[in-house]
């Protein structure tokens, strides 16, 4: 008995270095600016074995990678092997490299289905091994190598830049500075579509509420000066018809404010939504300007290899 015991405290005590040992050497370069590079050691594959990574920045959290950006050793069969490589167009996906960030390659292991009677039984659950690389500024390679760490988490669904097959990636959609037009009309509701690479909506409908609650108070202190003042037109001398002046000179003051506010928040919200439409736009052409042609090299099965990339 107390033999088995010490046999399960071992196990125990050495899992986690067995899951650290699925990937290591995790590197991170960038590449002309605008695409970020990750090599990494795969040391065991497995059958049913799917790897994807995740990017988190130090200002903004986790980012959101789309599959259509990413190429190289990601997804389903990925041999085992030492420098396997991944190329992300972090430009094309809406992040410009200006800010330290921290790549985690994982590794979402499947079981194997077989054809026998037990094929209904439940299936264990899969494990999840991560490595993390260094943190570094996405404007320089990292300077020395750290150990990869083990997690046991078990993602509940499909990571960004893991490619599903059969998934067809979904077509880009316009950000740019004609959203500006809704902004004048709406204000507040153009800015939230030029938000990259998805709508946020936040506290923009309050600028809607806002603007037009404004421009209606505006409205009613605007007929409420004119009643007053056409009261005091009526009078008969003016020190009985001056509290009627007062009030309506008031209610105008308050009509003023009111409309010059909502105008010049209406107007600024324009503007915000045209500046960050044109850099939405600029940044798409730089990115297809990039994309048109590339070439790298690359590593497959322990062969050097050659890519090039054309579009038109």
């Amino acid at each position: 008995m107390r033999l088995l015991f010490l046999v399960s405290l071992y196990l125990l005590i050495n899992s986690p270095a067995w899951a650290q040992e699925r990937v290591r050497n995790i590197r991170l370069r960038v590449l002309d600016s605008t695409q970020l590079e990750i090599r990494y050691d795969l040391v065991n594959a497995r059958p049913g074995d799917s790897v994807y990574f995740d990017v988190r920045s130090r200002q903004r959290g986790l980012l959101t990678v789309l599959p259509q950006f990413v190429r190289g050793d990601i997804g389903t069969r990925i041999t085992a092997g030492s420098d396997r490589r991944i190329v992300w167009n972090a430009l094309a996906n809406g992040y410009a490299l200006n800010e330290e960030i921290q790549a985690v390659v994982r590794i979402k292991t499947s079981p194997i289905r077989e054809s026998s009677p037990l094929a209904n039984a439940p299936a264990p659950r899969p494990d999840a091994v991560t490595a993390p690389a260094p943190t570094t500024p996405t404007g320089a390679a990292p300077s020395s190598e750290q150990p990869s760490q083990s997690n046991t988490e078990q993602p509940s669904q499909d990571r960004p830049g893991q490619e599903r097959p059969g998934h067809r990636p979904r077509q880009d959609r316009y950000a740019g500075p004609a959203w500006a037009l809704l902004s004048a009309v709406a204000p507040g509701v153009g800015n939230i579509f030029v938000q990259w690479p998805k709508p946020k909506l936040g506290l923009r409908p309050l600028i809607t509420i806002g603007c037009y609650g404004l421009a209606a108070y505006g409205i009613i202190e605007r007929q409420k000066s004119r009643d007053n003042f056409a009261i005091y037109e009526q009078q008969k001398n003016a020190q009985a018809g001056e509290p009627y002046y007062a009030l309506a000179n008031d209610h105008h003051h308050r009509y003023y404010v009111a409309t010059r506010v909502a105008i010049a928040v209406a107007a600024t919200d324009v503007v915000l939504t045209l500046l960050r439409g044109l850099r939405n736009s600029q940044l798409k052409k730089e990115a297809r300007r990039i994309r048109s042609f590339s070439a790298y090299p690359g590593l497959q099965a322990g062969q050097p290899t050659a890519g090039i990339r054309y579009s038109f």
